[in-house]
């Protein structure tokens, strides 16, 4: 099983990028940090290399409910899993499952990559 659980302070969404001049977006101070602190914890997910269809479970384990849309708290561990070289690119990702849970006790997310079957 190819899977990790990485520990944040607080799950983030991609509206961490900020606007400048309508047409470029930069990413905020926050939105650098939570990148370097899920890479750190990357290490034990085995990297897929081949361009072969995909399939990703996402959980995020969250303290409380004020976390953002679910569509929105993905795509930066999907960009995260490229960036950190764990998938080539995020386009090949065919099968997707996501859930959120509430009341736990730290802010978690519990990530799966695999090859489709």
């Amino acid at each position: 099983m190819n899977k990790v659980e990485v520990q944040v302070d607080k799950i983030r969404s991609y509206q961490t990028l900020t606007y400048k001049n309508g047409n470029r977006s930069f990413r905020t101070k926050e939105y650098k940090e939570y990148i370097r602190v899920i890479s750190l914890q990357l290490g034990n997910l085995r990297a897929v290399e081949r361009l072969k269809p995909l399939k990703v479970k996402l959980h995020f384990k969250c303290v409380n409910k004020t976390v953002g849309d679910l569509d929105n708290i993905e795509k930066p561990i999907l960009d995260i899993l490229q960036i950190c070289k764990k998938i080539p690119d995020d386009r090949q990702i065919v099968n997707k499952h996501s859930i959120k849970t509430f009341g736990h006790k730290n802010n978690s997310i519990e990530i799966e990559v695999d090859y489709e079957d």
